[in-house]
């Protein structure tokens, strides 16, 4: 049910219209000719804050996985592959993240021998997908992997 802009509840429950100046009911209000209703924007999910919010994505481009998943999936937690303040948004902007559960997300950065493997299968794909050399990855991310 939507209402008039102009409509407003009193703090003893009674209704005032603020066109009118004056005490109504509904069925006055849905009478009313200077009724009125507020726009609605269509809402698209973005984060609000931190540097990712320039570039949100939800594609991202390292190859499916049983241990990952490259698609968003509820209950799943977004893990930027390149992290950092400076490499997050480019992660992001590049597609180089991948959705984890909460224990997959913890276990991958308690065991830095399984998140070496995993940038390292990032750059590859990150060469492989935007046809770039190790140069110009170090040059983008500051660093190989490889």
């Amino acid at each position: 049910m939507s209402f008039c802009i102009n409509l407003k509840q009193k703090m003893n429950r009674t209704l005032y219209c603020k066109k009118l100046n004056k005490q109504i009911t509904f069925k006055d209000c849905s009478n009313c000719p200077h009724r009125k209703y507020k726009q609605v924007k269509e809402y698209k999910y973005r984060p609000s804050k931190g540097k990712c919010s320039n570039y949100y994505n939800d594609v991202s481009i390292m190859p499916p996985s049983t241990l990952y998943s490259t698609k968003k999936v509820k209950g799943c937690q977004k893990h930027h592959i390149f992290g950092g303040v400076a490499n997050r948004p480019k992660s992001e902007k590049y597609g180089l993240f991948i959705w984890l559960t909460l224990r997959q997300h913890d276990y991958l950065h308690k065991h830095p021998k399984e998140m070496l493997n995993i940038k390292k299968e990032a750059q590859r794909s990150f060469m492989r997908y935007y046809d770039k050399t190790v140069e110009e990855f170090i040059e983008i991310f500051g660093k190989s992997w490889l």
